[in-house]
């Protein structure tokens, strides 16, 4: 809560909005307060014994791989794509919130605008950009990674 827009205040608003689904507004809050219930809190609560993620289990167990050595069930863990069983979830929501996005830009984009989004549909790598979109008439790809290197040591 120490980011810009993401402070107490900011939460503040949200909780009073009046907009906002009381579900939500209580999903946020537990998120907030670490008291989700997943199995790392229903264990230090003692309602659970295994800290384990259930999802990932019930995953492996489906395609027949070993259960041992299972992530713990966070939070964090179950709204990310490590978890076996939501990575394709969260691949989806992730790439629906990129196309939303993405046709966002391009409808505030003026015609007069030099800026062209080269990867709408699909993620290229840069290799597949510079052959694709001829960046090498605006500089070689050995000047940019020179110049990229040059970044990256001044960052350190």
């Amino acid at each position: 809560m120490l980011r810009p827009n993401e402070s107490r205040a900011f939460f503040g608003k949200y909780l009073n909005d009046p907009r906002v689904p009381l579900g939500h507004k209580r999903r946020e809050t537990m998120a907030i307060a670490g008291i989700i219930p997943v199995a790392k809190w229903l264990a230090k609560i003692k309602q659970r014994s295994d800290v384990s993620c259930r999802l990932c289990r019930r995953a492996r167990e489906q395609r027949g791989a070993s259960t041992e050595n299972l992530p713990k069930e966070t939070y964090g863990h179950i709204n990310s794509a490590f978890c076996d069983r939501m990575a394709t979830t969260v691949a989806a929501v992730h790439h629906f919130i990129w196309r939303h996005l993405y046709a966002s830009m391009q409808a505030a984009q003026t015609p007069a605008s030099k800026h062209r989004f080269v990867t709408p549909d699909k993620e290229s790598s840069m290799n597949t950009l510079w052959q694709e979109e001829e960046f090498e008439q605006i500089c070689s790809r050995g000047l940019l990674t020179e110049k990229a290197a040059k970044l990256k040591k001044r960052s350190l």
